[in-house]
C-alpha cells in the first residue's frame, strides 16, 4: 500500500520538493545564521518593528515545523489514499505550500538579523 501512494506521481513529486524544501531551509539556516551571544529577532512586525527576540539556534525551529506538518500531512494522505485522492493531493499541496512559506520566512529572518 505504501508502494501504490509513493508511485503516484503527483505524491512522490510533492513529497520530494516538500523534503528537498525542508532540508534547504535546515541547511541554509545552519550555515547562513551565526551563532552569538546577541539575541535574534524571531519576529518582525511592519507596525511596531521588532517584537520578539530570542536565541539564534531559535530559528531552527522553523524546518522543525515544516517537517512535522510534512509527516503529518504524508500520514493524514496515506489514510486517505485508498479512497479518496483528491484530499490526498490537497494534503500534500497544503504540506508544500506550508514549506514554501517557511522558506520564505526563514530568509526573511536571515537578511534581519544580517
Amino acid at each position: 500500500m505504501l508502494k501504490d501512494y509513493f508511485g503516484d506521481f503527483w505524491t512522490r513529486i510533492i513529497f520530494i520538493l516538500s523534503l528537498a524544501l525542508n532540508i534547504a531551509l535546515f541547511i541554509f539556516l545552519y550555515f547562513s545564521v551565526q551563532q552569538s551571544n546577541l539575541p535574534a529577532v524571531l519576529h518582525y512586525n511592519v507596525y511596531w518593528g521588532v517584537d520578539y527576540l530570542g536565541e539564534t539556534s531559535t530559528l531552527l525551529i522553523l524546518p522543525l515545523i515544516g517537517f512535522l506538518t510534512l509527516v503529518f500531512n504524508s500520514v493524514l494522505g496515506f489514510k486517505f489514499w485508498p479512497g479518496n485522492k483528491v484530499m490526498v493531493y490537497y494534503f500534500n499541496s497544503i504540506a508544500l505550500t506550508v514549506q514554501i512559506f517557511l522558506a520564505i520566512a526563514g530568509v526573511a529572518l536571515y537578511l534581519i538579523n544580517r
